[in-house]
């Protein structure tokens, strides 16, 4: 959802001094479902922007990522098939891979 300004959580969050609480609460907000939109200062590209500013270089990776911090099923996964039909959050996309962490 969105503040009385128009933001939304995580773009409050990215606004703020980025201490380390507040990364934590955006990794929070993701796993939760906590969306972007796409106004100008409220998008995903403009979080990303602003958390690189701050110096929050691997949150902004998180943020530019399409499934960072989202909390996901884990399917197919041959090498510990236990883990299959199990909840995550995905952390950090591996592109040599195509997979996340």
């Amino acid at each position: 959802g969105r503040a009385s300004s128009g933001t939304t959580a995580i773009s409050f969050m990215v606004d703020s001094d980025l201490a380390v609480e507040g990364e934590t609460m955006i990794r929070l907000l993701l796993s939760w479902g906590a969306s972007f939109f796409p106004r100008h200062c409220f998008s995903r590209g403009e979080c990303v922007s602003a958390a690189r500013m701050y110096g929050k270089h691997r949150l902004a990776n998180l943020l530019g990522s399409k499934l960072g911090g989202r909390r996901c099923e884990i399917v197919n996964l041959t090498s510990r098939p236990e883990l299959n039909g199990k909840t995550c959050v995905a952390d950090e996309y591996l592109p040599a891979s195509n997979q996340y962490k």
